[in-house]
């Protein structure tokens, strides 16, 4: 009998064979489309921004080798560290003060009461506005004789040179990408306070446990992965911002609003500096890479894990 049935046993062996063959090559080519567009929009541009940073590259003549030479320019130029620093300081500002608004946005959008969605849909429309209008709109809101210069004087209030002040523009810049991030946070902490099990809860409530209590001892320990998600990702966010920047003071007034993504941009398609502008991208891509594993090492310290 066993002699019979080896044929078979060899037979439905070698159609599993086949028939898994046949599945990794229908995967291939179902993931080939998108791997050439990573391939030749993602890959091959980093590999070529490695060769132009190596080289005097102005698009209008050929590129020379010069070694290291931009990334040496790079810790000599007054302006690329005060670029770094107003960066920096956008990051520790924004970043905290997003976590905390859209925490709370999402804490108190998570009820089941009437007409929650128009609130929703309401603080998520910022973050799919063009950044050009958003721009205009808070341009029109804070110039020196705009709106809120208007309502501060009808109160009695010397206007504030919002956009005009070096010591105020950058903090207005951030207060405007604050507002136009809200939404997208908000959306992500909802999902997971609505991800939390409400067993838990309950049985806190059982055991005395008053609102506070729940919310520091369960709500948070359980959001602290999200947590720790957003904040790497406001962290990247504030090195690549660039937009609002760009159309609502073009790094002015002097350099005061100047971040580290403007700056690339001016050096390479400005100045058409464009192997210091892919120095400078490298350099950026460096510091997040530190500051992304140095979160990564201190989440254990803080993060929540079931394991």
């Amino acid at each position: 009998m066993a002699v019979e049935t080896f044929p078979q046993t060899k037979k439905k062996i070698s159609l599993a064979k086949k028939q898994r063959i046949q599945e990794a090559i229908w995967g291939y080519l179902f993931i080939t489309p998108n791997f050439l567009v990573i391939l030749f929009f993602t890959f091959i541009p980093v590999f070529f921004a490695l060769y132009m940073s190596l080289t005097d590259w102005n698009i209008l003549s050929d590129p020379n080798f010069i070694g290291l030479e931009n990334y040496e320019k790079i810790f000599s130029d007054p302006l690329a560290k005060e670029t770094f620093l107003n960066t920096f300081y956008f990051a520790v500002v924004s970043v905290p003060i997003n976590v905390f608004l859209t925490l709370l946005l999402a804490v108190l959008l998570n009820q089941k009461i009437k007409g929650i969605t128009f609130f929703r849909t309401a603080y998520y429309l910022p973050v799919i506005s063009a950044s050009v209008a958003v721009s205009l709109m808070f341009m029109w809101i804070l110039a020196n004789n705009g709106l809120l210069n208007q309502i501060l004087g009808g109160m009695g209030i010397e206007p504030v040179r919002w956009l005009t002040d070096p010591k105020i523009a950058l903090n207005s810049v951030i207060g405007v990408t604050i507002w136009k991030g809200l939404g997208l946070n908000m959306i992500i902490f909802l999902a997971a306070l609505q991800d939390i099990p409400k067993e838990l809860l309950e049985a806190a409530a059982i055991d005395g446990a008053n609102a506070v209590q729940k919310f520091f001892k369960i709500t948070i320990p359980l959001l602290s992965p999200v947590i720790f998600f957003v904040t790497i990702t406001g962290v990247i966010g504030s090195f690549q911002s660039f937009d609002l920047v760009y159309n609502m003071t073009r790094g002015g007034p002097g350099h005061s609003t100047t971040v580290i993504g403007f700056y690339i941009w001016r050096q390479a398609f400005d100045y058409l500096h464009m192997g210091y502008g892919a120095a400078l991208a490298f350099i950026v891509f460096a510091a997040i890479l530190v500051l992304t594993i140095l979160q990564w090492v201190l989440r254990k310290f803080w993060v929540y894990s079931e394991e």
